[in-house]
């Protein structure tokens, strides 16, 4: 992604401070798959999967802006990671010679 974030793998583990997520029941650390089940905990969506929500998609309609009227569809969740600081200089460049290459 052109923005610096990479999806995380279901099975990755994501330590967040403790006061992040006050109406989701869930540990300070976790793996994806289980913020995922607690969001779901916490929308009610009955009947739903994770796999649904984090795999195949929930089915629905889009209004998007650069459309004309409602496009129907899928959508699921996803959580995105970016690096608060590049790992070494030579990082950063590779970052900006692949968004080049992607215009």
């Amino acid at each position: 992604m052109g923005d610096g974030f990479e999806r995380l793998n279901h099975d990755e583990v994501v330590s967040i401070e403790a006061d992040t997520f006050n109406k989701l029941d869930i540990a300070k650390t976790f793996k994806v798959r289980d913020l995922i089940t607690a969001i779901k905990e916490y929308i009610g969506a009955e009947g739903t999967t994770e796999a649904n929500l984090y795999t195949q998609g929930l089915n629905c309609e889009v209004l998007q802006f650069s459309t004309e009227g409602w496009r129907k569809g899928k959508v699921r969740l996803a959580l995105e990671f970016c690096l608060d600081e590049p790992e070494s200089p030579l990082d950063e460049i590779h970052q900006q010679l692949k968004q080049v290459e992607n215009l």
